[in-house]
């Protein structure tokens, strides 16, 4: 009769394999509607999308690896598993050391990346660049470290005693670079906050971007469950037997480190979507007296200083050329064109153009009618507020 210690064993890894592949599968599918929004939609296909793609090959790297595993014999007891078994076993709990430093080095700096096209105080921009310099030494550090933690590295898998060689402390290692990683989410967080706070919108659009980008506190919460799981597997007396919850916890960290870093990218489709559907409707209209109200599309060059429409004269304008958190379209995390005023309050605004003749600035009306009925020598662009952003 089997030993129940290997039922148990064997029903904890058919459970990690499981949720591994399902996890997976939802990230493909997420990073593959990301990059068709990024590469097709947007055309503005960059580094953050990159890193992103990297993190899922390695991610998938990994789902094989726990494969392999499960193959091997993962979670049951070593008194049951062949030498073969135990070496192939090392041997791939080393190969899964290295992915898993650079795949989760990889969806930081994905969502670094992210941060630098919001960029637009210049502090926040060096603090973004330096963050990225520190974790990408320290991916380097980490996998440089595993790969030589055993002096030779093939004395890690020898349970002869025929292979003499040192290995480093393990324990103070998974501790020590899970810590930083935990840190450096908690960083990565708190990093937009500031230049979010600044961005010109309603304070309800502010809390949505804020969390929005604090979606990573989830996948810090699986780091430090993960940390957990980790002085379980040093601690225990059969790790082959515990070995199967370091590897689910670290499936599900990077799993939805991946989801929570493309949410701001897939915004973007369902803004699109939104716009598609409002495609009709007209985004600038020109009226003039000489028109008797019937107007005719204005372009980018024809528009002049934003003013409020209660004739206060207070500038509201957005210059061009001005890099600024007003520049940027929040609602697809992409940066507007030079050439266009963005997150303008629309309430109430309106854009005026000074005819040749030298009449005063007017508010005047909301319609063609009105406006030339005001003057006739002037005539005024009305903007159209489901124009107010793009992509």
């Amino acid at each position: 009769m089997e030993a129940v210690p290997d039922i148990k064993g064997k029903a904890a890894r058919d459970t990690c394999t499981g949720i591994a592949t399902a996890f997976t599968i939802v990230s493909i599918l997420v990073v593959g509607v990301r990059v068709y929004t990024r590469a097709i939609l947007v055309r503005n296909f960059g580094k953050d999308d990159l890193a992103m793609v990297v993190s899922l090959i390695l991610t998938i790297g990994y789902l094989a690896t726990i494969f392999f595993l499960r193959n091997n014999g993962m979670g049951l007891s070593g008194t049951v598993l062949t030498l073969d078994q135990m070496t192939s076993l090392i041997q791939a709990t080393l190969a899964i050391e290295v992915i898993y430093y650079v795949c989760i080095i990889s969806i930081k700096l994905s969502i670094l990346f992210c941060y630098l096209r919001i960029a637009a105080v210049k502090s926040f921009e060096q603090l973004t660049r330096y963050t990225i310099w520190f974790l990408s030494i320290f991916c380097l550090a980490c996998n440089i470290v595993t790969l030589t933690q055993c002096k030779p590295l093939k004395s890690m898998w020898d349970f002869t005693g025929t292979v003499k060689g040192t290995c480093i402390n393990t324990t103070a290692l998974f501790y020590s670079t899970s810590t930083i990683n935990i840190l450096t989410d908690i960083w990565i967080i708190a990093l937009p906050l500031p230049t979010l706070l600044k961005i010109q919108r309603p304070n309800h659009e502010k809390l949505a971007l804020i969390v929005i980008f604090s979606l990573g506190a989830i996948s810090c919460i699986a780091s430090i469950v993960r940390l957990h799981s980790i002085r379980i597997y040093t601690e225990s007396a059969d790790p082959f037997y515990d070995s199967v919850s370091i590897n689910l916890w670290s499936m599900v960290e990077v799993n939805i480190g991946i989801w929570c870093a493309s949410i701001p990218a897939l915004k973007a489709l369902i803004t699109l979507h939104r716009r598609a559907s409002e495609k009709d409707s007209v985004s600038y209209r020109y009226y003039s007296k000489a028109t008797s109200g019937s107007g005719t599309t204005a372009t980018q060059d024809s528009l002049g200083t934003v003013i409020s429409a209660d004739g206060t004269g207070n500038d509201r304008t957005s210059r061009a050329g001005h890099r600024s958190p007003e520049n940027f379209d929040m609602e697809t995390i992409e940066e507007t064109t030079e050439s266009q005023p963005a997150d303008i309050d629309m309430q109430a605004q309106v854009v005026k153009k000074p005819s040749n003749v030298g009449s005063a600035w007017s508010s005047g009306g909301l319609s063609g009618k009105d406006a030339g009925a005001e003057s006739s020598d002037e005539s005024t662009l009305i903007y159209n507020q489901d124009a107010a952003t793009r992509v």
